[in-house]
């Protein structure tokens, strides 16, 4: 499962997976979800990156996870969506259910 994700997200980083495919996956699969849920996936996408060396990223990560929190339907879900599009090796950074929910619908 880790290694399908990977595979994907390095193949969205090259350009070798439609950008906008990506986006409608990721669009889908978050709009089923509460945003409780998203926030807890989030957060642990947060600490994996904090942990490979990606602040940045991390710092993002958790920027979304108060957004979720603190303005439910204002928008937060297109933004983590966006998130994903514009980088989406940060996939592999996400629990694999999660991932796999997007990678299921590529």
């Amino acid at each position: 499962m880790f290694d399908q994700v990977k595979t994907i997200a390095e193949r969205a980083m090259s350009g070798n997976v439609d950008s906008e495919a990506l986006e409608q996956a990721a669009s889908d699969h978050v709009s089923e979800m509460d945003q409780g849920e998203i926030s807890d996936h989030l957060q642990t996408a947060a600490t994996n990156l904090q942990n490979q060396g990606q602040p940045d990223l991390a710092q993002q990560a958790l920027n979304l996870v108060s957004q979720l929190r603190s303005n439910p339907g204002g928008g937060a879900k297109d933004a983590v969506v966006s998130f994903i599009a514009s980088n989406p090796d940060v996939l592999q950074h996400f629990a694999p259910s999660f991932a796999q929910g997007i990678l299921s619908r590529l």
